[in-house]
Formats: C-alpha cells, sequence, structure tokens
C-alpha cells in the first residue's frame, strides 16, 4: 500500500531549509501494523520531495491491484491533499484513495464531498485500515467496518465509530527503515497515546478522550536501543503528548535505560505537562530522569496570564510552571515552553506580560505560535460565529506558524483573531516578541555552532565553508532582519501603512467596547468522552479473548446519517 503525506509548504516557511524535517509519525504507525500483517508499504513525503503522477505510478509499481493509497490529512495541509487526491485520479483514476487524520475524522463529510476520495478512516487508523485494505482485496465488505466514511449512491454515509487500539504492544516498532532519506530528523520516540485533560484547543481528545495508554517499558528501551546504536541517534526526543502521567512507569523506564547503559549514548527531551512534574513526579522523577540521560522538558504553558489559562480549561496555574522550571533546573535538565498567543479575549498587554514571565525565567527556547481553533474543538465551536475567524479555502491559512515563519508583509490572514486586537497588533506583537525570544547573542551563537540550543533550528554542519549556504542564510538573515525592524516601529506607525497595504486587515479591527467577561468556554461533551473509554474497555477484553478486534459495523447508519464520533465542541 501507498501512503502519501502532503505539504502545503515546508515546515518552517523561510527558514524551512534549516529546520530538520520532521517524520510523518502518524503514517508510520499504520505502515509497521500492516506490515506487521505482510502488506508492503511504501511513503511518499512532500517535506522531503513534491509528488508527481509519475512519482505515484513508480511507487505503486509491483503492488497488487487494486491500488490502495492512504493519504494523511492535517488541517494545515488539507487543502494539499485534495490536489494530490484530484491530481491521482485523473491521472491514475482506477486507483482507491482514502484518508486519515485528525482533520478528516472532525469534519468527515469535508474530503467526500470532493468527489475523488472513496473512504474516510476516522479515529486511530491501524486497525482500521488493515481491515479495510483485506476487504478491498477480498471478499469482504468495505462498506461495513467501523470507523469508515464513504458515499453510496451520491450520499455521505458514516458507519459508528471504531475502538481505540487496546493494546499498543501490538503495533511493532517504528519503522525507521522507511524513513531512511538524510533530511528526515529520526531523533524520536512515541512511547504513549492520549491525554486526560480537557484543555480547549487540542484536538487530540477528539481522537483518544481521557483514555492513557502506553508501549511497555521492554520495548521502549529496544526502541531505543534501535535509534542509538543502528542509526547513530544522539539526541532524541519523547514525542508523548504528555510523558509523565504516570510517575512509576517513568522512574522504571529511567532504571532500564540505565540498565542498558544507553545514558552515557544519548541525550533525551520529553513533552509534559507542568503538573505532572511537580505534583505525580517531584524531585524523585526528575532526579531519575537526569539520571538517565534525559536534559530536556518541554512544556506547554500557552500563556503567562492565569484569566487566560483558566479559559483554555488547562486546569494548571502559571505557578505551577514556574516551580516545574525550578524543578527541572535543579536537576540539570533545560526547560522550553510552549506558548500561544491570540487567546480569545487577549490583550497586548497580556502578551507582554507573557514575554515577561518568560524573560524573567531566562528559558533559552520559547516559540510563541499563533492561535489555531481546529475544527472538532469546544474552541471552534465558541467562536466559529464570532465573526473573528476567516477560514480560507480548504483551510490553507490554518497554520500555527503563520505570522513566525513568513515575511512580515505577507497578505495570508490569520484564521483568529480577538476581538481585543486588531489583525496587524496581533500579528505584529507575534514576530516582535518570536524574534525578542531568539535574538540573543546566546542563542544565535548556539544556532551558528549547529547545537540545537534553539530546539527547532540546526545550521548545516560547516556551512561557513559551503558558498552557497552562505548566499542562502544572507537571504534568510535579511528576511529575519526586515521583520524585525519593522516589527520593532511603534505600532501607531505601522498599523496604518499595513492597513493601506492590505486593506483586508481592516475587517477585523480592535472593538473598544468588546466585553472580555462575555466569552465563556465550552467543554467537551462528557458522553462523547465517556462512549470512548467504554469502548477501549470492550476491545480490550475481546483481544484478550480472541487476540483479535473485531470492527464489523453490523447494522449500519442509513445514507445521510452522521457519525456518532460527532461532538459538540473536537483538533492540536
Amino acid at each position: 500500500m501507498l501512503f502519501i503525506n502532503p505539504a502545503a509548504e515546508k515546515f518552517g516557511g523561510f527558514v524551512s531549509r534549516y529546520v530538520p524535517v520532521g517524520i510523518p509519525v502518524g503514517i508510520g504507525f499504520i505502515c509497521a501494523y500492516m506490515e506487521k500483517h505482510d502488506i508492503r508499504c511504501r511513503v511518499l513525503d512532500e517535506e522531503v520531495e513534491t509528488i508527481t503522477a509519475d512519482r505515484v505510478r513508480e511507487a505503486l509499481a509491483g503492488m497488487p491491484k487494486p491500488h490502495v493509497i492512504g493519504i494523511g490529512c492535517l488541517t494545515a495541509h488539507v487543502a494539499r491533499a485534495y490536489q494530490i487526491a484530484q491530481m491521482i485520479k485523473a491521472e491514475i483514476p482506477d486507483t482507491i484513495i482514502t484518508v486519515g487524520g485528525i482533520h478528516p475524522t472532525a469534519l468527515p463529510d469535508e474530503p467526500l464531498d470532493q468527489g475523488v476520495i472513496d473512504y474516510v478512516v476516522r479515529g486511530e487508523g491501524e486497525e482500521i485500515m488493515l481491515q479495510l485494505y483485506r476487504a478491498l482485496h477480498g471478499d469482504d465488505e468495505s462498506h461495513d467496518i467501523r470507523g469508515v466514511s464513504f458515499r453510496k449512491d451520491g450520499i455521505n454515509c458514516h458507519n459508528p465509530d471504531a475502538p481505540l487500539f487496546p493494546d499498543l504492544d501490538q503495533i511493532p516498532a517504528f519503522p525507521y527503515h522507511l524513513f531512511e532519506n538524510p533530511k528526515y530528523d529520526m531523533g524520536f520516540l512515541t512511547t504513549s497515546r492520549g491525554c486526560p485533560y480537557r484543555c480547549s484547543f487540542c484536538s487530540q481528545r477528539m481522537m483518544t478522550g481521557t483514555t492513557y495508554r502506553f508501549k511497555s517499558n521492554d520495548a521502549i528501551v529496544d526502541e531505543l536501543e534501535t535509534l542509538v546504536e543502528r542509526y547513530g541517534q544522539r539526541e532524541i526526543i519523547f514525542y508523548d503528548d504528555n510523558f509523565c502521567i504516570k510517575a512509576r512507569r517513568v522512574i522504571d523506564l529511567c532504571d532500564k535505560i540505565i540498565e542498558r547503559g544507553l545514558h552515557t549514548k544519548v541525550e533525551l527531551a520529553v513533552q509534559t505537562r507542568a503538573d505532572n512534574l511537580v505534583l505525580q513526579g517531584g524531585d524523585e522523577v526528575v532526579k531519575r530522569m537526569s539520571e538517565a540521560g534525559f536534559t530536556h522538558a518541554s512544556l506547554g504553558m500557552e500563556t503567562g496570564v492565569q484569566r487566560l489559562m483558566d479559559l483554555t480549561l488547562k486546569d494548571e496555574t502559571i505557578d505551577i510552571h514556574i516551580e516545574a522550571v525550578a524543578l527541572c533546573r535543579r536537576h540539570g535538565l533545560g526547560v522550553s515552553l510552549g506558548m500561544i498567543y491570540g487567546l480569545p479575549t487577549e490583550t497586548s498587554q497580556d502578551r507582554k506580560d507573557g514575554f515577561k514571565i518568560i524573560e524573567d525565567l531566562k528559558i533559552k527556547s520559547t516559540k510563541f505560535n499563533n492561535l489555531i481553533p481546529y475544527p472538532g474543538t469546544p474552541l471552534y465551536t465558541d467562536l466559529v460565529n464570532s465573526g473573528r475567524l476567516n477560514i480560507q479555502k480548504d483551510w490553507s491559512n490554518f497554520n500555527s506558524t503563520l505570522a513566525l515563519t513568513r515575511s512580515v508583509f505577507d497578505k495570508t490572514p490569520l484564521p483568529y483573531v480577538p476581538e481585543t486586537a486588531s489583525e496587524w497588533e496581533l500579528k505584529r506583537d507575534i514576530i516582535y516578541y518570536n524574534l525578542r525570544a531568539y535574538l540573543s547573542f546566546r542563542t544565535v551563537m548556539s544556532l551558528l555552532n549547529h547545537t540545537r540550543s534553539m530546539g527547532w533550528v540546526a545550521l548545516p554542519k560547516r556551512w561557513y565553508l559551503n558558498p552557497a549556504e552562505i548566499v542562502e542564510m544572507a537571504i534568510v538573515g535579511s528576511q529575519v532582519l526586515i521583520n524585525v525592524l519593522w516589527a520593532a516601529l511603534p505600532f501607531r506607525l505601522t498599523e496604518p501603512v499595513m492597513n493601506w497595504l492590505n486593506p483586508e486587515l481592516k475587517k477585523r479591527p480592535r472593538i473598544k467596547a468588546y466585553k472580555p467577561d462575555e466569552h465563556k468556554s465550552s467543554d467537551w461533551d462528557k458522553a462523547a468522552t465517556r462512549e470512548k473509554t467504554k469502548m477501549l474497555k470492550s476491545a480490550r477484553e475481546e483481544y484478550t479473548q480472541t487476540g483479535a478486534i473485531s470492527l464489523k459495523a453490523g447494522q449500519k447508519f442509513d445514507a445521510g446519517q452522521s457519525p456518532e464520533h460527532t461532538v459538540g465542541g473536537a483538533q492540536s
């Protein structure tokens, strides 16, 4: 089977040349599971090559017919996914095209309405894709699989949701052999799925509810050893949404890493929540992590204003993040904080206050992204009728680094601007505070010396000996300098000029009479969350008894009926 990872633009925008290419993890896990069941897989990734009809034909050569193609869809790249599907159907019409991922799970009708997509796989794709592929190559009914949407007689049909995958150890180790292109950053592991918290902006909960599943520590250490010994990785990050939820699991994993001697061969980093580190882990966990080779923790603080943190339903405090930073530093771990600018009711002073906290904490790596109200989340539900969303065709502007990685004069609209800011005001602040966070003597020297201290940007080794690289750096540097100078000018001088250059900016001005207290945050649908937990429990019982997962829909939905996964509030 052929899988495609579309990219509307290279990650990193004008600095993409210096941003390591991330492997499409979701596609990789489905490939691992398919190959476990003797189905050969290939991957085309637009982050490393442009996808053309000829390239698709080449990748399909030798594969059994009917040719099945799976396209991964994040909201930021769904426009390109639809373009690729249209190209393939026009050039290779006998292919069967499926799409999956968070965006089609939230909006399954949208891809079907393109007229070129045969199936939508909703939710976690491993077992659904396996059974769908087998049905398409055998005598089973492909329209009778849970988690699948399709068109029949011109009408969209949605089968009931499939359960979450019950045992992550049954998914083989990540198939790094499919991604050996030197452009890839292979230094990553994913050891768990899910997060039991209720942040209103994060679409992951739509996929997993409040469930949390993880691989066995023996399997994790085996995979870590493969990355270190076979692929020579010396810096590895755990991609888990929330690594430190279970303190005992983390301590046991650290013990096994030390037993294998891996702590002397690799530096490890994690993504987690501040309250998990402080309240559930504390000194015991962080100290053990440090001993096991963990050198960095990334925390999603999102905002430096408690009022805004409460609006996002994070159920954390600013103080707990400050305490977590101190805890990590006490044991030698560096810290980065992920921030979001443009939250509902956020003011320019709020953004200034948030930056001041980052500055006072002396955080060495911070990125301020613009808010993305992803479809399916409670945040999107709250804002969709606000008049402050600007959704371009096929969501092409739903990019969380839109303001950060493009020219200050780029006219692509931000997806959302709160009533308490004008569009240029918000965009200017994002650019200004990102550049203030990064443009210090320490971070510039780290970048030039080819270290990872800047977090997500790295220059090639010995770049200064390559004339072509020096020219490219000069181009990028000039772009950064223009952004720095323009964002640093007084706002009262630049806004009239920006509004003249791009009149569309005037459509979302700051509303002086707006009352922030009128904004209320919606929560997740509790019934839908309970149903996911119940289905996972049943799937685990079935797998324990039979060693398999049945996804027969049985009594299917009638044509046109909505899928049962629809929630009142669920994409990150």
